[in-house]
């Protein structure tokens, strides 16, 4: 994945090199693993550019976790252009142009142009521990947030700045 010259990219990959996929991309074969709020957004921004993507989602139903509003005008987009769903199916090897998956226990073959995988992120908290061991002898809180505690949702995330800021009009810091 994310490799030159390869057609498996991460997030990450598209969104820092949007330059590398065409305007139109009728009929490309694009394929995205995820089906959550990412997973979503790729699909959109290659139906809106003449394709009809394809959504692989280990779960039972695509966008889950959306709000309602969301879910209801991904599902109108999805139908507008014949997105393809393939749910309760899971990944099982990822290739240079095509996708292994597994439903109902038979492997399959999802052959691409563009293959995305957009999975779940995990936090990324390197210096957490170090900075809490270091604040500690100091009389010093050192609070673990946003991502580096666990990688959410921007909704999810707003409201806990939001506590924060509670927190430290609380303590007289603001």
């Amino acid at each position: 994945m994310d490799l030159d010259n390869h057609k498996v990219s991460s997030i990450d990959k598209f969104m820092n090199h949007l330059d590398l996929y065409p305007d139109d991309t009728t009929n490309k074969e694009i394929v995205i693993v995820g089906g959550g709020a990412v997973g979503l957004d790729v699909a959109e921004y290659f139906a809106n550019r003449g394709a009809s993507p394809t959504i692989i989602e280990m779960m039972d139903q695509i966008g889950r976790d959306l709000d309602p509003v969301t879910k209801s005008q991904t599902k109108e987009m999805m139908e507008k252009h014949h997105v393809k769903q393939m749910t309760s199916t899971k990944l099982k090897e990822v290739h240079e142009d095509y996708f292994i998956v597994e439903n109902d226990g038979k492997e399959s073959k999802i052959p691409f142009d563009y293959g995305f995988v957009c999975l779940g992120m995990k936090a990324y908290n390197p210096l957490y521990l170090q900075l809490k061991d270091y604040y500690q002898d100091k009389n010093g809180d050192v609070l673990e947030i946003g991502d580096c505690k666990r990688a959410r949702r921007i909704i999810e995330g707003t409201q806990e700045g939001r506590n924060i800021i509670h927190l430290l009009k609380q303590k007289e810091l603001l």
